[in-house]
């Protein structure tokens, strides 16, 4: 994964995100080096075209969760089906290790992705879907 930190950047761009290439290099090496955190992505013809960035959170009174911190398709691929894999396997990776719950901050402004979490059974307070 090392290798997409450019495509990780422009897709970062899509979103309004202006991270340094250089930056989003050393963020990656330092998430897959020292978290337990997962990033998936979705490629086509050998280029990121999607990623999803989820990590473990610990929480005082509630069981273990991942917090989706970073989600985003190039738009050209938008509503063809990469965000719905690459977020049933993140569903997937969670429930097969452990967590239960996921949760996630979307501004309610992102409307089409306010839909897409909504169609996947996300609620609107503070966004916590039951596995």
């Amino acid at each position: 994964m090392l290798t997409d930190y450019n495509d990780i950047y422009l897709l970062n761009q899509e979103l309004g995100y202006f991270y340094s290439v250089e930056k989003v290099k050393k963020k990656i090496e330092y998430i897959t080096q020292n978290t337990k955190d997962i990033v998936l992505v979705a490629q086509h013809d050998n280029e990121v075209i999607g990623y999803i960035h989820g990590s473990p959170y610990e929480l005082l009174c509630s069981d273990s969760l991942i917090n989706i911190l970073g989600f985003v398709v190039k738009e050209k691929y938008r509503n063809i089906g990469v965000g719905n894999i690459l977020i049933n396997n993140l569903e997937r990776w969670a429930k097969e290790n452990g967590y239960n719950r996921i949760m996630l901050v979307s501004g309610i402004e992102r409307l089409n992705a306010y839909r897409f979490y909504q169609k996947h059974g996300y609620a609107y307070r503070k966004a916590k879907r039951l596995l």
